[in-house]
Parts: structure tokens; sequence; C-alpha cells
């Protein structure tokens, strides 16, 4: 072993970073600081250190993906027939036009054109009139001398006869009256409507409606099943907006055939 070697290590002895030393590689180049080495690397003097990891082959070529076969072509689907055209929509008739509305009035009259002037039923457990329109010109009151009501009337002393529905009877001497006012109303037309029946099983009857101004008219027959139906009359002769209110009013009695009458509802209509 060369003097000042130590077996151990193989180290000289010699500091390569001491002044004044001449350090060099086993090749002969000098030994530099670790700051100049770093110096020289960046410069780009020494050339770079392998990693150390061999550089492997070139990594073969991927062969091409094969073409991938078309998908067939489905097949048109069929064309649908054509919905056939549903044919038009009738027309609606037109609805009927009402005829101008008389000054006051306000309700379409239920059993025939016009409008209704008053309307009223009888039922239930009084024997009084149950008022459903009252448009005529005065208020409808039972007050002492008041001009707008309805009374069953029995001539003298006694009562008219009810049904146990409550119905007055009327007779040709019984009858009811409505008593009411048209003063400042405009129309030409007017009708009386009654919901009755002949209270005689046997026959049918007949009915007068009478005016204190105009006289009466009669009509019928009225059906004497137990089936209460509408009748009507014509009252455009009988009837006048320049009317006395005082004396306006219409009187039902029965007439000839069985002469007894129940009475289940009154309307009277104007146009």
């Amino acid at each position: 072993m060369p003097v000042g070697c130590d077996d151990a290590t193989g180290d000289t002895g010699v500091d390569a970073r001491s002044p004044g030393v001449d350090a060099r590689h086993t090749d002969g180049s000098p030994v530099l600081p670790f700051d100049d080495m770093a110096a020289t690397n960046d410069a780009g003097g020494q050339p770079d250190l392998h990693t150390g990891v061999p550089d492997g082959p070139p990594a073969p070529d991927l062969p091409a993906s094969p073409d991938l076969h078309p998908s067939p072509d489905l097949p048109a689907s069929p064309d649908l027939p054509a919905s056939p055209d549903l044919p038009p929509s009738p027309d609606l008739p037109p609805s009927p036009d009402l005829p101008p509305n008389p000054t006051g009035l306000t309700v379409p009259c239920q059993q025939g054109p016009g409008w209704t002037l008053f309307r009223f039923h009888y039922g239930g457990s009084s024997k009084s009139p149950q008022i459903d329109v009252w448009d005529a010109s005065c208020s409808y009151s039972y007050t002492s001398g008041s001009a707008c009501n309805v009374y069953a009337v029995y001539p003298g002393f006694g009562s008219v006869s009810y049904t146990s529905q409550g119905y007055p009877i009327l007779t040709t001497s019984e009858y009811l009256r409505v008593r009411f006012s048209v003063a400042g109303l405009s129309f030409t037309k007017a009708a009386v409507y009654i919901q009755a029946r002949s209270y005689a099983t046997a026959s049918s009857t007949y009915y007068r409606v009478w005016s204190p101004l105009y006289g009466g008219l009669i009509a019928g027959p009225v059906d004497n099943d137990w089936v209460y139906d509408w009748y009507g009359m014509d009252w455009s002769n009988h009837l006048d907006p320049a009317d006395k209110p005082g004396l306006t009013a219409i009187q039902v009695y029965a007439d000839k055939g069985s002469g007894s009458l129940a009475v289940k509802a009154v309307e009277l209509c104007v146009q």
C-alpha cells in the first residue's frame, strides 16, 4: 500500500477542497469544487449525467383498428295512412235574442218569451203565496190601502179551501186576486201562465182570467190527473202601460167543466 493511504477507505488523506492543493481525478482532470461544478453544468460545459436507466427499444406501432362494418340500413317505416278529415262541426244555432228589456224588469220569463212582471207559488205549511219575482211598479205589501199583493178570495163570509199540499182550490165564485201596477213600463204584449189541475178526479175544467178594466178570457181544458201542468193565455189586449195602478189586477177562477181548480203557481210576463 502506498504511504499515506487509508487502507480502510482508500482515502489519500488530501482534502481536495483545501486551498493550494491541485486535486485531480484518476483520469488527470482537476477536481472542481461543488459550486464550480454546478456552474459548469448550468453553462453546458459538462455533459448531463445519465439517469442510469438504459434507453429501451422504441414502442412498436399499434396496428390500425380494423374498419367497422357500416350498420345495415334500417327499412324505412311505412307511411301511416292519413287520418280521415273530420267533418266540420255543425254551426250551433244562435241563441234567440231576448226582446228589448222593458224599464224596470230584469228576470227572463220562465214559461214564455219576454220578462217576468211577477211570479209566485204555493206550498208548504203556509197558505200564503211565496213570491219568487215581483218586478211590478209598486212594492208588494199587505198594509192597509196597498194595491200590490195576492189574495185568495172567498166572497162573503168563509174562506177558500186548500189541498193537502197547500194549494188554493178555486171555483166559479172563489178566486185568486193579484193586484199590481205597470206604470212607467214599456211593452206591447203580455201573457198569463198558471200551473194547475182540475181538482175533480172525474172531469177536467176550464179557467177564467178577469181584469177590472178589460173583462176576462176563458182557456183550457185543464187536466184532471194528478200532475200540475202549466197553461197560458195571451193577455196583450188586457194590459197596457197606461193602466191606472189602483185598477190594475187579474182574478183567476175555475170555469165550466168540473168548476174546481187547484192552483200551484202563477206568472205574468210582458215583452
